[in-house]
């Protein structure tokens, strides 16, 4: 009957200790999942949000509709995301596959993936697009090629960019063209090109003008 006290004992002295550290660890998890949700609804109703909708309207300036996030839910298992619309009067919308048309989706989509990109510090100031302007019209493309300048020149990223149609291809290249001393624009042309002694490879650099500089 001893020995079972003692066992006894050090059993109920373990299970304790079990239940504080179990607290412990409930207490941690709490607050940390207090802080990520303050986190993210921060950053996804203020900063994310404020960029995207700014990137959105540069590109599509005659959309009435603006994507952006909806306030996140939180459940056991993690963050509810939401999408919505707003009007630029300021009344609610729907969701954007019901508000906008195919190329606005595209375009909301491309705004999205560029404001995550401003949202943090790069570790690599770099943006690889693939066939970015698909199913845009001819407003929405310049749009994104004066988009593509500011952040080229102004924020300093370098931007590669890979398009399927020659006379995007044309138009992007004479509109991302350098504009001062030290802007570059490389120029790569697969296909039969490659095969060429310069390998569909042309570098343009800046070259004064003679008639401005006369």
């Amino acid at each position: 009957m001893a020995d079972a006290a003692q066992h006894k004992g050090e059993w109920d002295a373990c299970l304790k200790e079990g239940r504080r550290r179990q607290a412990v660890a409930r207490a941690v998890f709490d607050a940390a999942t207090e802080v990520r949700t303050n986190v993210v609804q921060r950053v996804f109703t203020q900063s994310l949000n404020r960029v995207w909708m700014s990137l959105f309207s540069r590109l599509a300036p005659n959309e009435g509709f603006i994507p952006s996030f909806g306030i996140p839910t939180s459940s056991k298992s993690g963050l509810e995301l939401t999408l919505r619309t707003v009007h630029r009067e300021g009344r609610e919308g729907g969701s954007p596959q019901m508000m906008l048309s195919a190329g606005n989706l595209n375009t909301a989509a491309l705004s999205l993936f560029l404001a995550l990109h401003l949202a943090v510090d790069p570790v690599i100031p770099c943006l690889v697009f693939d066939d970015p302007v698909q199913a845009m019209d001819e407003v929405h493309v310049a749009q994104f090629a004066g988009l593509i300048r500011v952040l080229a020149r102004q924020h300093e990223r370098q931007v590669i960019i890979a398009v399927h149609e020659r006379e995007l291809f044309d138009y992007l290249a004479l509109e991302l063209s350098p504009a001062y001393e030290g802007d570059e624009l490389l120029t790569i042309e697969l296909g039969e090109r490659s095969l060429e002694q310069d390998r569909g490879i042309t570098r343009h650099i800046w070259t004064p003008d003679p008639a401005i500089a006369g």
